[in-house]
């Protein structure tokens, strides 16, 4: 009997030394360069500001996806456009890299998903013709589902994510080689439809926002496992900042999840990530220029350090850098 004690005595000592030895690991930092691979933009940003914030968090290149909806009601944050996108790109080599913006007031409406109009087509045509000048490394942010964060018509969208609208994006995607982030709450009717738009376009990169639309852990594994055309960033999901959106609040729905809790990964989310450590990037989605700043840029950086430390190593750099590269093919 005293054999046994001893011997749960030394268990218990084992456990709390390696329980020790993970809140150490935690307590780090990830010191290595990110890529900002969920940034927008509008007339109202400052880029040197952008740029500075950047040098400060070890930033080196952000995917810039401009914003065409005005700021929330009362707000001077005004709306940008790919030209904007295309012109800070152009003053800072290699730090910018611009998608073809869909944040677009003409796609408010599922109708027009279904039987695009004139504007929409408009919109499909410019973008065949910005993709193919090369100086866009994407399409997005497609919005599929949002909740609202502010007033507005274009606040609380829900449009189809199967319909002739995405078919012609993921076309376009394919014939030039370029991924589609988008942004959709993963409520389960969607993500039917979203399996099917993948499995009918294997050659599409998609680029599924917000920790696969900030689904439980089961539902991103099975998506990840079920299609390796998909990818997820998790750009605003960390618990800090001045946006609550992606954390989920002011908004929670029974299909959506967190990932952390105190700087802390949840274990089932952290077992997602390094059994698909190619399929994440991180990103800081700052979309108003008003959040532009030192301090909100700082702490949702310093956020993904800390979770990044929880990672393994290598996984650690994918998720901070190569994951982005490849996907978006930055070294091209």
């Amino acid at each position: 009997m005293r054999t046994c004690g001893v011997n749960l005595v030394v268990t218990l000592l084992i456990l709390i030394a390696f329980v020790v030895a993970r809140v150490g690991v935690a307590a780090e930092l990830y010191n290595g360069p990110m890529i900002d691979a969920h940034s927008h933009l509008g007339a109202s940003f400052d880029w040197d500001m952008i740029v500075h914030i950047m040098n400060l968090n070890n930033v080196s290149r952000q995917i810039v996806m401009a914003r065409y909806y005005p700021g929330p009601a009362g707000s001077a944050d005004r709306p940008g456009n790919d030209e904007l996108a295309l012109e800070l790109a152009s003053k800072y080599p290699g730090r910018f890299f611009p998608l073809v913006g869909m944040q677009r007031p003409e796609l408010t409406g599922a109708n027009k998903w279904l039987n695009p109009d004139a504007a929409v087509q408009t919109i499909l045509n410019e973008a065949e013709a910005k993709l193919a000048t090369g100086r866009f490394r994407g399409i997005g942010e497609v919005i599929v589902k949002h909740f609202a964060y502010s007033s507005g018509p274009h606040a609380e969208r829900e449009n189809p994510i199967y319909s002739p609208f995405m078919q012609r994006l993921s076309q376009l995607a394919d014939r030039f080689d370029v991924p589609i982030v988008l942004h959709m709450e993963g409520a389960p009717h969607l993500v039917k439809d979203f399996a099917r738009l993948l499995r009918e376009n294997p050659r599409v990169r998609y680029v599924w926002a917000h920790n696969c639309g900030r689904s439980k852990a089961p539902v991103v594994r099975v998506m990840l496992e079920n299609h390796p055309n998909l990818y997820c960033d998790l750009a605003s999901m960390t618990n800090v900042g001045r946006s609550g959106y992606g954390i989920g609040w002011p908004r929670m729905e029974e299909y959506t999840a967190l990932i952390e809790k105190n700087g802390v990964l949840f274990p089932e989310m952290r077992e997602v990530y390094e059994a698909f450590s190619d399929r994440f990037m991180i990103g800081m989605d700052v979309a108003h220029a008003p959040g532009m700043t030192p301090e909100n840029y700082g702490q949702r950086a310093q956020r993904f350090r800390e979770l990044l430390a929880q990672l393994k190593p290598q996984t650690a750099t994918t998720f901070a850098e190569g994951n982005a590269i490849r996907i978006f093919k930055l070294d091209r």
